[in-house]
């Protein structure tokens, strides 16, 4: 894929869905959940996973525009 050919860009793509995914599975008070047997745990990761494939995406479309 076009949007994670450069290496920096891709580590700290991989390091923030992390950080993103952990962050949600320990909000207090939502449906997010730290156990992987429930649905809350891979609604996490999944959104983490989306919302960056989808920043990147984002970013490479529109690199210049301020």
């Amino acid at each position: 894929m076009k949007i994670f050919a450069n290496k920096k860009i891709r580590n700290v793509s991989i390091v923030l869905t992390v950080i993103h995914a952990l962050a949600l599975m320990f909000t207090p008070r939502t449906s997010w959940s730290p156990d992987p047997k429930e649905l809350g745990f891979w609604l996490a990761i999944g959104s983490a996973v989306f919302s960056t494939v989808m920043f990147n995406v984002f970013f490479v479309k529109f690199p210049d525009k301020d």
